[in-house]
């Protein structure tokens, strides 16, 4: 029973829905998302890869055995005057036994190869490249997330704004419905109101779909589970929105290196210049030293473990040397092609530096269209809901019409809808300016 209890508990607490701040979401999605993760592994792999190159220049040591047994000994041709037959003959003779064991252990060490370091020095190049696409999958994720989350908050915003209209015209359904059943209210009044009633309650409906959608996408965008309830802390302040219209919002110099896509494309033109110098250097000699340590028994039996028998040693110790000499031009064409790769980047660093300064320009101007928009969708929802309260007074006072009333419905009804489409357009207009001039927060 104690163990059922503490099943239920957990399965409980599994079902409890998540407190979480935009924050809390960032960080979740920085450590779940499949993008970021990837992004990570392609890091690590690159740390690996350095691991790798630098290991050819550390003693590579070979160890091996080999066992021959010889069905026919080899035969080799001795001059006949060694045995007495005449000049110019050559006697057959079969040197060696037919059991054969040999171990040896074999190690090499580069002393110079301008290849190896101009290698390992590419390899680092590609750990920073990966380092830098590993953090702008975390900026692009951080900003996908942020632009969920404030989307939810949105619509949970347009959901509240409907709720209270259903309420209020709900009251005011009911009041004319008992007027009407008395003789003092007209059927049609009563039936306009219902139908303003239903379209609102549709409206809603359509709402609660689209922000329950919201609440998926935001949970994809993180990396969480689909089927885990989450409760949103954050609320909504547009007026801290507006406070950035005057003075922050404006035209200054844009800086490139703040974005990781221009520092990516340095760190390319990093890895190609290594690249170029690689295959430079491949035209100077290498040098590598060499040595084996081997043993070995010869048998006419298979007697191997008998200890009273000898086996004969094999050492030696060298250098080997290679010095390239012609190899029908095949280097010059690769440092050609490197050359022409390094222009290549040079012209995307030109192109990508114009992008990301005409991005971040176009971010400052819809950025500043969009507050102006929600500043004046505000006011304008403020005298939308005056309007609607004085005609809903003048209705209960009986000295308003039906018609005036539902016109005021109307348009305060459409003065939310832009107000929270306007809203919206600001946080996500806010996010992209954030993202284009680097200052985008994902801790």
């Amino acid at each position: 029973m104690l163990g059922r209890a503490h099943w239920l508990l957990g399965i409980a607490l599994a079902q409890m829905p998540q407190a979480l701040s935009v924050r809390d979401c960032i960080q979740y999605a920085l450590t779940h998302a499949p993008a970021v993760q990837n992004a990570y592994l392609d890091y690590q792999l690159a740390r690996q890869k350095i691991a790798e190159v630098r290991s050819t220049g550390l003693p590579q040591i070979n160890a091996s055995g080999s066992f021959r047994y010889f069905v026919e000994i080899p035969t080799s041709l001795v001059p006949g005057e060694f045995f007495g037959a005449p000049r110019g003959t050559f006697i057959p003779v079969r040197f060696g036994v037919p059991y054969n064991l040999e171990f040896s252990v074999t190690g090499t060490q580069l002393i110079f190869d301008g290849t190896y370091f101009v290698g390992l020095q590419a390899a680092k190049a590609v750990k920073e490249l990966t380092y830098r696409s590993y953090q702008r999958s975390r900026t692009e994720t951080a900003a996908a997330v942020k632009k969920a989350y404030y989307t939810t908050l949105v619509n949970q915003e347009r959901l509240r704004l409907l709720s209270q209209n259903i309420q209020q015209l709900e009251i005011l359904v009911k009041q004319v419905k008992g007027l009407y059943e008395n003789g003092f209210a007209e059927k049609l009044d009563y039936q306009r109101l219902e139908v303003s009633l239903n379209n609102l309650r549709t409206e809603h409906s359509k709402v609660a779909e689209l922000t329950a959608l919201s609440y998926l996408a935001l949970k994809l965008q993180m990396g969480m589970p689909l089927e885990t309830p989450i409760i949103l802390t954050d609320t909504l302040a547009p007026t801290e929105l507006l406070a950035l219209l005057p003075d922050t919002i404006t035209e200054s110099s844009f800086d490139p290196s703040c974005r990781w896509e221009y520092q990516i494309l340095l760190q390319q033109r990093r890895a190609l210049e290594l690249n170029l110098r690689r295959y430079q250097v491949s035209y100077l000699p290498s040098l590598v030293a060499i040595g084996s340590l081997a043993t070995q028994a010869q048998r006419q039996k298979f007697d191997f473990f008998d200890t009273r028998k000898r086996w004969f040693p094999i050492a030696f110790v060298g250098a080997q040397i290679q010095v390239p000499i012609f190899d029908g031009l095949r280097r010059a064409s690769q440092i050609a092609q490197a050359r022409i790769e390094l222009q290549k980047n040079q012209n995307d660093l030109f192109q990508l530096r114009q992008g990301l300064a005409l991005e971040a320009e176009s971010a400052r101007r819809q950025l500043l269209n969009s507050l102006r928009t929600l500043d004046i969708q505000r006011r304008n929802l403020t005298l939308a809901e005056e309007v609607l309260q004085a005609a809903r007074r003048k209705q209960e006072l009986g000295v308003g019409s039906m018609v005036e009333y539902l016109q005021a419905q109307s348009s305060y009804d459409q003065a939310q809808t832009n107000y929270t489409t306007a809203l919206l357009e600001a946080y996500l207009a806010y996010i992209d300016w954030q993202k284009a001039t680097g200052t985008l927060q994902i801790e």
